[in-house]
């Protein structure tokens, strides 16, 4: 056994000294997109929000001189109900760590900060792929709020299943063609596309890199700077939200594929607004909202505990006026290159 100096050993040595720990909790898992910082509050003071969507505009008709004009009846629409649904999780703080851990960490603050950060990411999570067929507690997302869920075969011009705003690229590249196509379902436009980091990175290399083919030229991305100096992509004018909540799904379903490796993505395009306005919002009830969000709750004793205890609730669920609010094409094949 090595000799340190006056010692019989390094672990000899080692107990003399102390290591140095910094404050906190370093970040390791880095998300960009958050859905939740874009969409519009709509508050309300009711289990749930009811509203009337238009089916068809009435028509109306010519008459001759003195014919007589008849009364006509022919409008009706569609109720949707959005509930709210409630988003919390509460976590222990031992009085004990609370009163003895606090050099060089304040446990308390540690706690908060990691239980704020989980429920954020829970909820971005069920905002892209919630799915009350899978649990009727939480809310349905993005993927599930069209009048039919995603299934083999979707196509623009079937209109009957969910008002054409549904394509399925087939496990094939993603379609220039389509994409475009994709916008115009959306009206009057849509303020984003969202995607994956993988699928903008496809058209980055098809529009800088790569090309599309040979005999098409690149140039379908633009670059913009944002208000802080940031590189913004923008396709046929639409800024390009990039989101890494968006994973590998299940084939022609809005799931997330749970071992996240299909290479099968889809692309959205979302027009944000008031319900009243057609577009994708988010409604809050009870104290949800404002800066913290998180209606914060302080159990002070815990029965047979020294402990306490903070829990955060939310009631709120993504609710989307107009059918026309919102548009996808899904199984897209992240591996292979852009298409015309």
């Amino acid at each position: 056994m090595a000799i340190v100096g006056h010692w019989d050993s390094l672990a000899e040595a080692q107990k003399l000294v102390q290591s140095k720990l910094l404050a906190g909790v370093v970040q390791e898992i880095y998300e960009e997109g958050s859905l939740l910082s874009k969409m519009p509050v709509f508050a309300i003071n009711s289990l749930n929000i009811v509203y009337n969507r238009q089916v068809a505009p009435g028509s109306a008709a010519f008459y001759d001189i003195h014919e007589q004009i008849p009364f006509t009846a022919d409008q009706t629409q569609t109720q949707v109900t959005v509930a709210l649904k409630r988003v919390a999780r509460q976590d222990i703080l031992d009085r004990f760590m609370m009163d003895t851990y606090k050099d060089p960490n304040d446990y308390r603050s540690i706690v908060l900060s990691q239980l704020r950060l989980g429920c954020m990411r829970t909820i971005e999570d069920k905002l892209i792929y919630g799915d009350v067929d899978n649990d009727a507690a939480e809310f349905d997302g993005i993927g599930h709020l069209f009048n039919t869920d995603a299934f083999d075969g979707d196509d623009w011009g079937v209109t009957a299943a969910h008002d054409a705003q549904l394509f399925d690229m087939g496990d094939n590249a993603l379609s220039i063609m389509r994409l475009r196509e994709l916008i115009d379902k959306v009206r009057p436009k849509p303020d984003i596309l969202l995607m994956s980091r993988t699928l903008q990175n496809r058209l980055s290399a098809a529009s800088f890199e790569v090309g599309i083919s040979a005999n098409v030229p690149g140039g379908i991305i633009q670059m913009v700077k944002g208000d802080f100096g940031s590189r913004i992509p923008y396709f046929d004018g639409i800024p390009i939200h990039i989101s890494d909540f968006m994973l590998d799904e299940v084939d022609d379903t809005g799931d997330k594929d749970p071992g996240n490796d299909s290479l099968i993505q889809s692309i959205y395009a979302i027009r944000f607004g008031q319900i009243a306005d057609g577009g994708l919002c988010l409604c809050i009830g009870g104290q949800t909202g404002g800066p913290e969000f998180f209606r914060m709750v302080e159990l002070d004793d815990l029965e047979d505990y020294d402990a306490g205890a903070i829990r955060l609730v939310a009631y709120c669920s993504p609710a989307l006026g107009s059918t026309k609010g919102l548009a996808r094409i899904h199984s897209i094949d992240t591996a292979a290159a852009v298409a015309a």
